[in-house]
């Protein structure tokens, strides 16, 4: 999937849609063992981890995001097209586009999670998604483009929700890419 910039909020719904789909997907081609093997002897994320670390982000931009839309006054109807806003959002959108060119390393309370459950962690990255669209959905009217909140993992960060929502598809992207490519080591079993 390449870089979205901008889109309409029909645009941005497909965008979520493909990656449920994606996630499904991969998913299904693998059993159990393959989705939790771990690259390099543990040291990297598997396949079920990448997307326990799409879910545990997800809900923490949703929580920061539906706060500040919920104190917001409805607005001129501008939002129809979601945008980058300003330097800070599109650098640290453009750095979550797969294939990564740089590593960044995730905060603690968003690593994965170790779980008894594995099978519980595709139920829950789908759940985070519908959330997602269920916010759009519910932000209609609103101006997200104006709209802004803290960044819940870097504080000193403030984007605008839909630069959040930008965030959230280029994040699903390389982190989706990212799992794909635990299916390709060599000592995939």
């Amino acid at each position: 999937m390449a870089e979205k910039n901008s889109l309409t909020r029909e645009q941005y719904l497909e965008s979520i849609r493909q990656l449920s789909a994606a996630a499904n997907d991969l998913a299904s081609r693998y059993s159990m063992n393959q989705l939790t093997w771990q690259p390099d002897g543990g040291e990297r994320w598997s396949i079920l981890e990448c997307l326990d670390h799409l879910a545990i982000s997800t809900e923490g931009y949703l929580d920061a995001m539906g706060a500040a839309i919920g104190d917001a006054r409805p607005g001129s109807g501008k939002a129809a097209v979601f945008h980058v806003a300003g330097l800070p959002s599109a650098w640290f959108t453009q750095s979550l586009e797969p294939p990564p060119r740089t590593k960044i390393r995730a905060p603690g309370k968003i690593r994965p999670r170790p779980t008894l459950n594995p099978e519980g962690i595709l139920p829950q990255f789908q759940k985070a998604m519908d959330r997602v669209s269920a916010l759009v959905a519910s932000s209609s009217g609103k101006d997200l483009n104006s709209i802004r909140f803290r960044n819940p993992f870097i504080p000193l960060l403030r984007f605008t929700v839909a630069s959040g929502f930008l965030i959230i598809a280029a994040h699903g992207r390389r982190h989706l890419w990212q799992a794909e490519q635990v299916a390709k080591e060599p000592d995939f079993p």
